[in-house]
């Protein structure tokens, strides 16, 4: 082999790992036992070259290192020329030849042709390639746009596509997110991202889904309200949950957009640094209400038995009820302290309010007047001075007829009391997140299962809530939950994590199959970037 043969192999490995590295679209790979490229078929048969964009929207110089199959002049031969074993023309099964007699020169010997083998085939070119599921595997991850039949290379017989995507243990080509368990069990063990939306300029501070799961909508920095729907056409585990481009986008609002809350009717409002409320529909393309404060309005909630009614909480230090259809307040509260969360029971019956100084106040709205309960105090018993730590979110969750309020606060913990008692009672502490200045919210999942959190992180928190009878915390006196699981975003911090609601979720299972515990479970996550992403647990092995 010559020396400048020699050299460019070895750049073209280099180009290659980087490539795979950085995640780029390629159907090259090199592996630990031999290295193949395959090409799409627009360049094998001669459409490839500058003119074509590569998938990342890009076009490299022949001289400028890697290239994407569709780019590439070369393409298979630029490979075949740096070997002296492989000749002008011939396709790489016959290069590769029987690998466990002659390996190629520089390379590993193959140890794993005999047990989950396989043979692919390119339906335009008729070239077959022979490698172990681990290649494949990478190969799908590299460059899935390539029409291929698969065969098993022991029996000869041909796989479908899906039982191939099982066996290689790449669902759709999605790619894997490394999941850490701390002090407990693993369960989001096959969690892979399914999607990404580019949704906004900016960061991201709130998104909520409907109560059916159909929508979607998201709002932040960049001022504007974006709805997205759900796609009803894939109901398939790990294709993508939404469709690419929102289905309503709502300008008005003149500062940053707080909180979003939906009707069980599908009215959707959203609170604002401009001392607004609006009021949107999916059908309607206009601003319907506007509903003005003294102050920035950080929170909101619609009455989940009567949507003509919603409360609102203001940094002014009051709470409000409003008429929607009379465009009046029909009651309100001065609390005294900046209010930075509220939000109803289930049976709208009463009202939670949380404030900046750690004050967590319970009211009673039947007849649609507030009536005070009681006031507990949201505060670390270290603290040198019991100073209260500002709540940055109130979730309540009915299980049966047993009813709990989740509190997340300032000083990195989350509550889950006894909203019952009086004054409610802490049955559990969580921690494992970072929460000192943001105004993040963590949430159940739809059956109370877990609860989620977001972080002055690039992480997001899991864990367990214990509700259903599983044995663990929240049975009896205080507990402390230490024991969570977490995965890294592409975030600087998770301003939002949330799941997606069970109607999706049981909407994708298989026929006949039961979704208990992590399987199936779709969380969608954002932060700083202004782009949506969308993770989902594929298996429960």
């Amino acid at each position: 082999m010559s020396a400048s043969a020699s050299a460019s192999r070895g750049e073209a490995s280099i180009a290659v790992k980087e490539a795979h590295t950085r995640h780029r679209t390629s159907s090259r790979y090199m592996s630990a036992d031999f290295a193949f490229e395959t090409r799409s078929s627009a360049s094998e048969h001669g459409h490839g070259g500058s003119d074509h964009p590569s998938p990342s929207g890009t076009n490299e110089s022949a001289g400028g290192g890697f290239h994407s199959p569709l780019t590439s002049p070369t393409g298979l031969e630029a490979l075949e020329r740096g070997s002296e074993q492989w000749n002008e023309g011939s396709d790489v099964e016959s290069a590769l030849g029987d690998q466990r007699k002659t390996p190629l020169k520089g390379c590993k010997k193959n140890r794993m042709d005999q047990a989950g083998t396989l043979r692919i085939r390119d339906v335009d070119t008729g070239k077959e390639f022979v490698m172990h599921k681990a290649e494949a595997s990478a190969l799908l991850t590299a460059h899935h746009a390539t029409r291929k039949i698969v065969k098993d290379a022991t029996t000869g017989t041909p796989l479908s596509v899906d039982r191939f995507v099982n066996e290689v243990g790449l669902p759709n080509g999605k790619p894997h997110v490394h999941v850490h368990a701390k002090g407990g069990q693993k369960e989001f063990k096959d969690l892979r991202v399914i999607q990404t939306l580019n949704a906004h300029e900016g960061a991201i501070w709130t998104l909520e889904f409907s109560k059916d799961g159909k929508f979607l909508a998201t709002a932040g920095q960049d001022r504007i309200v974006r709805v997205w729907k759900t796609s009803l056409d894939s109901k398939k585990r790990g294709d993508n949950l939404f469709d690419d481009a929102p289905v309503r986008l709502y300008k008005g609002h003149r500062g940053d957009i707080l909180d979003l809350c939906w009707s069980h009717t599908d009215w959707l409002l959203s609170s604002s640094m401009d001392k607004t409320v609006r009021l949107w529909y999916t059908t309607m393309e206009e601003c319907l209400r506007i509903f003005t404060h003294q102050d920035f309005v950080t929170s909101i909630s619609f009455n989940p038995v009567d949507d003509k009614y919603f409360m609102s909480g203001s940094l002014d230090g009051k709470i409000r009820l409003w008429n929607i259809p009379d465009l009046k307040v029909v009651d309100w509260v001065d609390i005294g302290e900046m209010v930075t969360s509220c939000t109803f029971t289930p049976d709208g019956t009463r009202a939670f309010v949380g404030t900046h100084k750690g004050s967590c106040h319970s009211y009673g709205t039947e007849g649609f007047k507030f009536e005070y309960s009681h006031q507990i105090q949201i505060k670390n018993a270290r603290s040198s001075k019991g100073v209260g730590r500002k709540i940055t979110g109130l979730d309540v969750k009915l299980f049966g007829e047993e009813e709990r309020l989740l509190v997340t606060s300032n000083d990195s913990r989350l509550r889950l009391f006894d909203s019952e008692a009086v004054p409610p009672r802490v049955l559990c502490k969580f921690k494992g997140h970072h929460n000192q200045n943001a105004q993040i919210q963590a949430t159940f999942s739809s059956d109370g299962e877990f609860l989620i959190s977001g972080s002055e992180q690039p992480d997001v928190f899991i864990w367990r809530a214990n509700m259903m009878g599983v044995q663990g915390c929240c049975a009896g006196p205080t507990q402390k939950q230490r024991a969570y699981e977490k995965f890294r975003t592409e975030e600087q911090h998770v301003t939002v994590a949330k799941f997606v609601p069970d109607e999706v979720r049981n909407s994708r299972a298989f026929p006949l199959e039961q979704l208990t515990g992590a399987l199936g479970r779709i969380i969608v996550s954002t932060g700083y970037t202004g782009k949506v992403h969308v993770f989902e647990n594929l298996s429960a092995k």
